[in-house]
């Protein structure tokens, strides 16, 4: 059996990644976000986003099984935080999203970043309380009828 191996994101990894977001939904995302990702995506491809951005796979046994990325900024509070995080829906709880947490935050430990920000779903917001991530606000069907949209941070010092 294989390790999985985290690495960035190449542009032959888009199928992959767009079939990852496929297997999550309904449950984690919408239909209607899939142009918002394939957008985040073209802009790494095109290195068209606006903040710094890193975005990265995890492979195991020759498929990619999970993506995640990181995004921060320069300026002087040191923004930054996490998006476009998902496991295969068929391998979740199998530590591949563990691994990418972890992953992403020691990176942006190494940036030096304060803390990290991100919103996701009423669904997956007590997984990331486990690794210290705090609510911050939660606003009702946010992203469509069934899926709240709540806001955490969590301090890297």
């Amino acid at each position: 059996m294989s390790s999985p191996l985290l690495r960035p994101y190449r542009p032959e990894d888009r199928a992959a990644c767009l079939a990852l977001f496929e297997s999550n939904m309904p449950q984690s995302f919408l239909p209607h976000e899939r142009a918002e990702f394939i957008g985040w995506l073209d802009g790494l491809e095109s290195g068209g986003t606006a903040e710094h951005v890193e975005y990265s796979v995890i492979e195991d046994g020759g498929r990619v099984v999970a993506c995640g990325g990181i995004w921060w900024d320069s300026e002087r509070e040191r923004r930054a935080g996490f998006a476009w995080g998902m496991v295969a829906r068929d391998l979740q709880s199998r530590g591949y999203g563990t691994l990418l947490v972890h992953a992403r935050l020691e990176r942006l430990r190494e940036l030096g970043v304060p803390e990290v920000h991100l919103d996701t779903t009423q669904h997956t917001a007590p997984y990331y309380a486990r690794f210290g991530f705090r609510e911050l606000t939660r606003t009702l069907d946010s992203y469509g009828p069934g899926l709240d949209r709540v806001d955490m941070v969590a301090r890297l010092g």
